[in-house]
């Protein structure tokens, strides 16, 4: 992964704003630092790429080649035209068509500068030979065609294959980078702007490092060969022609801005169209319920349209450089034609020089677009620079040990912790010993704190002050990986891959045989109905399990939880959103889950948690009420309210509001 050196600042992330007022010389300071790192994905296949460029100059050299090997054809095949080598020839063929030359005008050969390619045309006797020759000849042409094409592929292989590899470093490097962020950095991103970022603004980033920097190998080297044999051919016909190419950067200078802010602009929107996509499909079901399917066409139809307006924007910017160019490149031809009228050109050196300076437009085109296509790139660049810059707020200490086994329990010393967005703290002073081996209740309204008590050992935040320990030493000294390796979780809300079951199941362990999954399956009490399944536990379940039942998904979750066979286990209350029927089979497979466990369950249904060895009552925070169902019944009034609630009737909508099922923007602030 390529990193930032240890002592420069962070990358700084460009907006469409920073890019619409900058000046040629702020973006060239400005792109030095990404684009430089960004050229170190580059180094290793710097073999790979140098080839590239080698052929490239090689093939944009053969552009100067062909143009005097065509010459040579013309004139060796045409029929001989008077030209203007003797002045005094020119002059009076000037005359007698009735003109006369311009007394400052000194007509000019230079193909008499390159004696060693003067050719003479051959006397030949018509027939077979002459035919043989003129073809032979002519042929010279596709055969240096082809040369010069096979360079090219080689060019485009070579620097295409570095690219790929590139955009696939550049991929890796940025998801994983993305991983290493902890729960909180999720809070507040939006994920249509992290699937742009990692799908698209890398290949932008990709091709600006390879792509880009041959073109402006070979486009450059093109323009200089072809430039030097016309200079060969008639050094004054060409400076005249340079005299023009200047005015031909102008336009690219009055729109280069525009298409800054533009292409910035659009790039926003793609993030947004993205975020709404991901939202619509993710929500496909809660869309239908509700009936809002014209609602979210609207909503992407207006992120579309801001979109294509700010696509057209900077297109028709970009668009409008052509034909101005080719305006102002004619004027110059126009005065080409006039000079080869006054110095009596013959017809094909005429040909000929026109030919170059035909040629060399495609390439004077293509380096006009790359200022453009480089400003576009550097808000991709900055971007994925920016987000890999990231520090992670969760991190692995140096010295940090693994986590192997669990011997003594869990504790809570002192904790209080705050949500970054949050004034008010979600923990205050808990103090909380989870003994191991034994099954642990938080029970309270929403937004009291349970969400967060399991969020905090698993360790997706830290806390402002106090420690939790396992084993006597804090988590903090452990290994993420190594910690949350001990633990297992069983979440109200199963998140299930587009995958098989097995894969699924086996994503609690992924060293696990086919035995071990199915027996983690039939304990779980789910093999009967994946084996009812077409493909059994190759089954591919849908987006999110979306095949399958809520308890089916559930059932799945625990198989999944039994094959990871983990010392702690976390439930967010898993059967409380099932019917009776597959919230039975959920309890038989959790209760065989929860054996010879810690077992810390968050309960919204107090009949699920009677028979724990210690209830903790909580409540904004913090612990009113521990001990067991029948002790916090005489000596916690909060906690004899919800029970009175569920198990006396009393205004169940009151109690279903007051203990609402947490989801995950608990993990976001609520809890």
């Amino acid at each position: 992964m390529s990193e930032a050196p240890p002592n420069s600042p962070k990358q700084k992330r460009f907006s469409a704003k920073d890019l619409a007022t900058m000046t040629t010389a702020d973006f060239l300071s400005a792109a030095k630092a990404p684009y430089g790192r960004l050229f170190s994905y580059v180094r290793p296949y710097q073999t790979r790429f140098a080839m590239g460029v080698f052929f490239g100059i090689v093939g944009g050299a053969f552009n100067g080649v062909l143009l005097l090997v065509i010459r040579a054809i013309f004139t060796i095949v045409l029929p001989a035209e008077p030209t203007a080598a003797d002045p005094a020839t020119a002059a009076t063929s000037a005359t007698a068509a009735g003109h006369a030359l311009p007394e400052k005008i000194i007509p000019f050969d230079g193909i008499a500068y390159l004696d060693r390619i003067q050719f003479d045309r051959p006397e030949l006797s018509p027939g077979w030979e002459q035919w043989t020759f003129v073809s032979a000849v002519c042929l010279l042409i596709p055969v240096l065609i082809l040369l010069k094409g096979a360079f090219e592929f080689l060019n485009k292989y070579c620097i295409l294959w570095v690219g790929n590899r590139v955009l696939h470093q550049l991929r890796d490097d940025l998801f994983s980078s993305l991983l290493r962020q902890p729960i909180a950095f999720y809070n507040h991103a939006k994920q249509g702007d992290l699937i742009q970022a990692v799908f698209n603004q890398t290949r932008m980033a990709a091709s600006a490092a390879t792509d880009m920097v041959c073109a402006l190998v070979m486009y450059p080297v093109s323009i200089f060969a072809i430039m030097i044999t016309l200079l060969h051919l008639d050094w004054l016909y060409t400076l005249g022609a340079c005299i023009v190419f200047p005015l031909c950067i102008l336009p690219i200078v009055l729109v280069s801005k525009k298409v800054r802010q533009a292409g910035a602009k659009e790039d926003e929107e793609a993030g947004a169209i993205m975020t709404t996509l991901q939202e619509s499909f993710s929500g496909i079901r809660v869309v239908k319920a509700n009936a809002r399917e014209d609602f979210e066409r609207e909503r992407f139809n207006r992120a579309a349209l801001r979109m294509m307006a700010m696509i057209s924007r900077w297109q028709k910017a970009s668009e409008i450089v052509g034909p101005l160019v080719e305006t102002t490149a004619s004027i110059g031809m126009a005065i080409g034609l006039i000079y080869a009228y006054i110095s009596g050109k013959s017809v094909h050196d005429f040909l000929v020089l026109n030919m170059g300076l035909m040629s060399i437009y495609p390439h004077v085109k293509g380096l006009s677009r790359m200022q453009i296509t480089l400003q576009k790139t550097l808000l991709a660049t900055s971007k994925i620079f920016a987000m890999m810059d990231e520090k992670p707020a969760i991190t692995d200490r140096p010295d940090a040990v693994n986590l192997d086994a669990v011997k003594h329990g869990i504790r809570m010393e002192n904790v209080r912790f705050n949500y970054p967005t949050k004034r008010t703290p979600a923990v205050v002073d808990l103090n909380l010993h989870f003994e191991l081996g034994k099954s642990y209740a938080l029970v309270g309204q929403s937004g009291s704190g349970k969400t967060t008590i399991m969020s905090l050992i698993l360790r997706f935040y830290d806390p402002q002050v106090g420690r939790i320990e396992i084993d006597g030493r804090d988590i903090r000294d452990y290994s993420q990986n190594s910690l949350r390796n001990q633990i297992g979780i069983v979440n109200q809300d199963v998140f299930l891959f587009h995958d098989t079951i097995f894969n699924n199941i086996r994503y609690g362990r992924l060293d696990a045989t086919r035995e071990e999954v199915e027996e983690a399956a039939k304990l779980a009490h789910a093999h009967e109905f994946i084996m009812e399944k077409r493909n059994g536990y190759n089954e591919v379940i849908g987006d999110r399990g979306n095949q399958l039942s809520g308890g089916q998904a559930q059932r799945l979750s625990i198989a999944r939880a039994i094959l990871r066979n983990a010392p702690i286990l976390l439930l967010d209350e898993a059967t409380s959103a099932l019917d009776s029927e597959s919230e039975k089979h959920v309890r038989e497979a959790i209760d065989i889950l929860s054996r010879g466990k810690t077992v810390i369950a968050i309960a919204h249904r107090l009949s699920t948690i009677l028979t724990a060895d210690q209830i903790v009552f909580l409540d904004h925070g913090q612990v009113l009420g521990k001990g067991r169902h029948a002790d916090l019944i005489e000596s916690c009034a909060g906690y004899r309210k919800l029970y009175e609630l569920q198990f006396n009737g009393h205004r169940p909508d009151e109690f279903c509001q007051e203990i609402e099922l947490e989801t995950t923007a608990g993990q976001a602030g609520v809890a």
